[in-house]
């Protein structure tokens, strides 16, 4: 399994380009799966080639929830690679579902549910800003990467724990402060919106490891 941040608020990189929101690259055996896809689409598919990810060997797009800078360059991509499955949260806008089903094949998340052998979703969590989060199988645990964690970092982490032990956790965090609950994570690598990356920093040193367009993370 190979994780490679290609969208986010900053840059490990001077060659890469940052821009608001989130997207990563999830490279499994089977498949190639991208979690996000920022707002800027020309630096998303611009980030995912200098990372050498080929956006035509993308095969499934997850989508947290609906806002602009989580979806946004999902049209770039479209135009490139007309062979995706996109992977969506129920609630989203009956007009924006209808307009992905024209161009990829559409597929509504409501609870829990395999997107892939090693990938699962967290089914639609939450109710002001319905979101989904995945779980990825490696060897060391799951894999939690989030979008926004607009439902809470701890109730994704709670189902998370339904399915296995939480090895990592990757992507934006928003106001999480409850840090008792990383206690037990070996990988934190909080981005994008998360308010308290200093803090989380502080408390796990070990465990912590700084996001941003560029961050690759590999789990043989």
């Amino acid at each position: 399994m190979k994780l490679t941040i290609v969208y986010d608020n900053e840059v490990l990189r001077e060659d890469l380009d940052s821009g608001w929101g989130f997207s990563c690259h999830i490279e499994l055996k089977e498949n190639n799966l991208l979690f996000d896809t920022g707002w800027d689409g020309n630096i998303l598919v611009s980030n995912m080639k200098r990372l050498g990810v080929n956006p035509k060997d993308v095969d499934n797009v997850v989508l947290s929830h609906s806002h602009w800078d989580h979806i946004g360059g999902l049209t770039n991509l479209l135009l490139v690679n007309q062979k995706l499955m996109v992977y969506v949260p129920r609630s989203f806008g009956k007009q924006l579902k209808r307009e992905i089903a024209t161009r990829s094949e559409l597929v509504e998340i409501s609870k829990p549910q395999e997107v892939t052998e090693e990938c699962i979703s967290t089914g639609e969590l939450g109710t002001s800003v319905p979101e989904q989060s995945v779980m990825i199988k490696t060897s060391k645990g799951l894999l939690v990467v989030t979008g926004c964690a607009h439902p809470t970092l701890k109730n994704i982490l709670r189902i998370a724990q339904d399915f296995g032990k939480v090895y990592a956790v990757i992507g934006g965090f928003h106001g999480f402060n409850e840090y008792d609950l990383l206690r037990e994570i070996s990988l934190i690598i909080p981005c994008h919106c998360t308010a308290h990356k200093r803090e989380i920093q502080k408390l796990f040193p070990n465990a912590y490891s700084k996001g941003g367009v560029g961050c690759v993370v590999e789990i043989k």
